[in-house]
């Protein structure tokens, strides 16, 4: 499971790397028995989902199953585009596949594909959760008590300076805090 590192050759209207159209080449292909075909893709941030719709050419027979890339670029490199391919079946950490392809794939036995679709069933519906960091109101207020102790509030700050989202700000402190920093057993304070 390394990473292959190619040349690309689709890009957007500004230059960029197109890596959607450059994965979804190469789930797309035939051989003298078999043939997939990207039924649905979709980009995440750097990571690629898609739904692959697999036909036995002697019966007919077809399966979908989900395929998951990890991408990076790298344009000082004549090799300028890296992908990393998984399957559902390996059980991949990246568990953010939108709905849309979920709902396209045929019934598995397989355990760990099993675990990575309700991963990501359970990542889908966390967003839809309005006490998430993510869905709540700038100017909301947060509580959160640390290891040691102390008891933390944090601000909702409207983007601003170098920060090109929200962001949450401690008052105390005067320093600002990563969503990602912050541990699940917050309360919300105000909304």
């Amino acid at each position: 499971m390394g990473w292959d590192c190619t040349h690309a050759t689709h890009y957007t209207r500004t230059g960029a790397i197109d890596r959607k159209t450059e994965i979804d080449e190469l789930y797309t292909w035939q051989n003298d028995t078999r043939k997939a075909e990207v039924v649905r893709s979709a980009m995440v941030g750097s990571t690629y989902y898609a739904a692959i719709k697999i036909t036995e050419l002697s019966t007919g027979e077809a399966e979908t199953t989900a395929a998951v890339a990890l991408t990076h670029t790298n344009n000082r490199d004549y090799f300028n585009f890296g992908v990393k391919t998984m399957g559902e079946s390996s059980g991949p950490c990246e568990d953010h596949c939108p709905a849309s392809i979920l709902s396209l794939l045929s019934p598995t036995d397989s355990e760990y594909a099993n675990n990575w679709r309700e991963r990501c069933r359970k990542n889908i519906e966390a967003k839809k959760d309005p006490h998430a960091l993510k869905n709540l109101p700038v100017g909301a207020v947060i509580r959160f008590t640390l290891h040691t102790g102390e008891s933390i509030e944090l601000l909702k700050h409207a983007a601003a300076y170098q920060f090109k989202r929200p962001f949450w700000f401690c008052q105390s402190s005067g320093r600002y805090m990563p969503a990602t920093r912050i541990p699940a057993n917050y309360e919300v304070v105000t909304a």
